[in-house]
């Protein structure tokens, strides 16, 4: 499945073990910074075609996912909500409430990706079932 992500390598110890060619790890610190689309793997893993000959591999802690407009997030009664990545920060959301008419009635607020999904977990995740003894 393809998505918009941003290379976000804090620590190129790692790969610098991994990695023996020179030219493979410039790739990845050309990458390092800047918006892609990748296909993202089912086991988190995001692959990006960086030249049309070469790719690199980014674990899910060497990449964020990216919503570079702001995207219709749902109605709270006759506003919507909307979200877009939040570009002074990689790892927050913007959120913000608009009219009808598109116009906006409430300023746009960042909060952390972790929040975000934490609050997502608590709401609308599954709760284990207690076994009784």
């Amino acid at each position: 499945m393809a998505k918009r992500i941003k290379v976000t390598i804090a620590d190129f110890a790692s790969l610098k073990e991994v990695l023996n060619n020179p030219e493979e790890l410039a790739l990845y610190e050309t990458a390092n910074g800047n918006t892609y689309d990748a296909d993202i793997q089912h086991d988190g893993f995001a692959v990006i075609d960086v030249t049309e000959d070469d790719y690199i591999e980014l674990a899910p802690g060497e990449y964020q996912l990216m919503i570079e407009e702001w995207t219709n997030a749902g109605q709270i009664g006759d506003l919507t909500l909307q979200t877009k990545s939040d570009p002074a920060d990689d790892t927050a959301l913007l959120y913000r409430s608009v009219d009808a008419a598109g116009n906006e009635v409430q300023a746009p607020q960042s909060l952390p990706k972790q929040v975000v999904e934490l609050v997502a977990k608590t709401w609308f995740g599954k709760t284990a079932k207690k076994i009784e003894e």
